[in-house]
């Protein structure tokens, strides 16, 4: 595998979200992974390295906040956490890198990516 790839982890409970977000980071050339809870995004924290994670902020069982305190306490805590939320207000206050309000456009998934990891060329 190339290693200039960047590895992004998407967590989010909604399978629509996992999905089309999914093929459209893996259309931007991005090596993509998945979770559908809070805890399994953990795990996979714990053992892969990812340049860029996503993650719904209302889940159940743990939330998005408590996927970036786990993030910002251990060793990978300068990977960029973005979060999404159909209820922004959730993050006014919150140490997220980004937010994207669900539902989000093409244009603005490329803009926040952009700030954080080199888009491969097409």
């Amino acid at each position: 595998m190339d290693n200039s790839i960047a590895k992004v982890l998407i967590i989010d409970d909604e399978k629509m979200i996992l999905e089309m977000l999914g093929l459209r980071l893996n259309r931007m050339g991005f090596d993509v992974d998945v979770a559908v809870n809070a805890e399994g995004g953990i795990n996979k924290i714990k053992t892969n390295f990812y340049d860029l994670i996503f993650t719904d902020i209302k889940m159940p069982g743990m939330s998005g906040e408590d996927v970036l305190k786990y993030v910002r306490s251990n060793v990978r805590k300068a990977i960029p956490v973005i979060a999404m939320s159909g209820t922004p207000w959730l993050t006014e206050k919150s140490k997220f890198d980004a937010v994207l309000v669900k539902p989000f456009y093409k244009e603005e998934l490329l803009n926040v990516v952009s700030q954080f990891v080199q888009l491969a060329k097409p």
